[in-house]
């Protein structure tokens, strides 16, 4: 999981709070020959959470719990964390200003695998958020966090006269012994900016992290060879 925690002006329009496919993802801004072999383009595509995704969400989470608690800011006991009041944050967010969450769907049989989400996006000169996402235990290691988090920023920088945020900026904090998620921040173009001592309260604990961030004349550039 990644740490990044929100606050928005704006939200992404009708278009973008649909359904986004990888396959529309374009291949800037990012190196594909730092990608495992057969994970550059997994088949998943991202959706805004209903009520209908409730029991597959909650489940996936439960399922998930003890590998999610090291890298989550806790929210009262295991069951608000990680039950139904878990999803119900989750539509609270997708109906406000506040936040552009999203599920991942595996293309082949729409299960839900996983969440990425934009936070903290903020307009004017400054045009930036946050991204966050985690994998399900029974879907690590396949390339759909890879997939979801180029689909997610290709969401964030695309204008808003073709359904995206029109953004300039997107940061990832991560604790520096999360190493999944670092391997996975470099792969979609993402530089190491800085290291910020007891960032952010995960677990119960005042974490370190690392600050990553890309900016749209990163994503545009043509992928390095």
């Amino acid at each position: 999981m990644c740490s990044a925690y929100s606050a928005i002006v704006g939200r992404p329009s009708d278009q973008t709070a649909g359904t986004l496919r990888t396959s529309l993802v374009g291949g800037a801004g990012y190196d594909r020959s730092m990608d495992d072999p057969g994970s550059t383009e997994a088949g998943v595509y991202l959706r805004t959470p209903t009520e209908t995704d409730r029991e597959g969400f909650v489940a996936l989470r439960r399922a998930s719990a003890v590998s999610l608690a090291p890298w989550e800011p806790r929210a009262g006991d295991a069951e608000e964390q990680f039950g139904d009041q878990s999803f119900d944050r989750l539509l609270d967010r997708g109906e406000s200003e506040a936040d552009a969450p999203f599920l991942i769907h595996r293309t082949s049989d729409d299960e839900i695998v996983g969440y990425v989400g934009l936070g903290q996006i903020f307009r004017g000169p400054f045009r930036s958020c946050y991204i966050g996402y985690w994998i399900g235990d029974p879907y690590v290691g396949r390339g759909y966090g890879t997939s979801a988090a180029r689909a997610c920023l290709q969401t964030a920088f695309a204008p808003e006269s073709e359904g995206g945020l029109g953004l300039h900026r997107v940061e990832a904090g991560i604790i520096p012994t999360n190493h999944a998620s670092i391997a996975l921040v470099r792969r979609v173009g993402m530089r190491k900016e800085g290291y910020s001592p007891r960032y952010l309260e995960i677990n119960g604990e005042w974490q370190d992290h690392e600050r990553w961030a890309i900016t749209v004349e990163d994503w545009d550039a043509p992928p390095r060879r």
